[in-house]
């Protein structure tokens, strides 16, 4: 089962006033660890791109002909992972607040479906 659905039929299964306090603690995004996750990816990959096309890549393959270029792309990803986890540039907790607060609207309307 998803975790969605497991979220979904715990807030089924909680009175009302646990109902909106389960119902918050998913739109700010407290119960997510996947989403987190997510978000930090889409922000690595973000500055990766923006690291390529800075010229970051042939800055570091002057020299070193093919060979050293063949890599040079997962050298770039994994600098700009370590980016995030030292924090980024603040584009992950974005996208996580925005994900987070749909991810929430959405179960709020499943569950007003349902009610």
């Amino acid at each position: 089962m998803s975790d969605s659905f497991q979220i979904l039929n715990t807030i089924k299964t909680r009175s009302e006033p646990n109902q909106n306090l389960a119902m918050d603690e998913i739109k700010n995004g407290r119960n997510d660890p996947e989403l987190r996750q997510a978000a930090e990816d889409f922000e690595a990959a973000f500055i990766s791109q923006m690291l390529k096309f800075s010229g970051l890549g042939e800055a570091l393959t002057k020299g070193g002909g093919e060979d050293v270029s063949a890599f040079t792309d997962f050298y770039i990803e994994n600098y700009a992972e370590k980016i995030v986890e030292k924090g980024g540039f603040g584009l992950a907790d974005k996208f996580y607040d925005k994900l987070a607060a749909k991810q929430g609207d959405a179960l709020e309307a499943v569950l007003d479906v349902r009610s």
